[in-house]
């Protein structure tokens, strides 16, 4: 794995500690994104992150004690411990603090939610594999986040956008299908195709970038997406 900084080196080593565990959980996020450019070997930019996102897959959504215990069981011997920010709730996932046991400083933060997911494969870091979301599932996500005012806050996930599809066909279809069965309210991308301004200020402060695309090319690109938001209703092929 090429271009790993020592921080998501040790996410990673979380995550593997975790599956390893047998914690029923989905990966999803910048670490899961990362993971598919890699497998494609895009390496033009790289997005930092301090958390680790995932979904509980487990029969029934467990106890906030249950929950802690098992990370806590399966951390401890990196050093680290979990503390609860958040408790999950309905429309709320868990939210953690991670410390590291010797030193007491924060190192990450993990999140996990208690929806089902769609679909997953399994990735793979060393040699250790594990369960995260599909490239589809990733980008019918950052899609919705596009097509929304949200996209001003997640300027990130233009960055992102613009590299999985440079790594993986979609077909409009499926990411329709995906929208569907999450029961997903999708804007209709008047932030993105109205207010370029504003979505250039947002763009050109993001940070946690050591490189990123000219605003103008990466516009210019995803208006690939444009079956989305002039709503055609026929099976388009997007990204590569």
């Amino acid at each position: 794995m090429n271009r790993l900084t020592v921080q998501e080196k040790r996410m990673y080593d979380v995550m593997c500690a975790i599956k390893e565990h047998n914690v029923p959980v989905v990966y999803k996020g910048a670490l899961i994104t990362k993971l598919i450019l890699q497998e494609n070997q895009f390496s033009e930019f790289i997005r930092e992150t301090q958390d680790i996102d995932a979904s509980w897959v487990g029969a029934s959504p467990p106890s906030m004690d249950n929950l802690t215990a098992m990370l806590n069981n399966s951390i401890n011997i990196l050093g680290l411990i979990a503390v609860v920010v958040r408790e999950h709730g309905e429309k709320t996932s868990a939210s953690y603090d991670v410390f590291g046991t010797a030193h007491s400083e924060l190192v990450m933060t993990i999140d996990i939610d208690m929806r089902k997911t769609v679909e997953s494969q399994t990735y793979h870091f060393g040699n250790v594999s594990f369960q995260g979301v599909t490239p589809n599932n990733v980008i019918a996500d950052k899609i919705s986040v596009i097509a929304s005012d949200k996209v001003f806050r997640r300027a990130k996930d233009l960055v992102d956008l613009y590299a999985l599809l440079h790594c993986v066909i979609v077909k409009t279809t499926d990411i329709h299908g995906i929208w569907e069965r999450e029961s997903r309210v999708i804007g209709n991308f008047s932030a993105f195709t109205g207010r370029p301004d504003e979505l250039r200020h947002a763009y050109e402060k993001l940070r946690r970038l050591d490189v990123k695309p000219e605003f103008d090319m990466m516009y210019v690109y995803l208006k690939i997406l444009s079956p989305f938001y002039r709503k055609k209703h026929r099976c388009d092929h997007l990204g590569k």
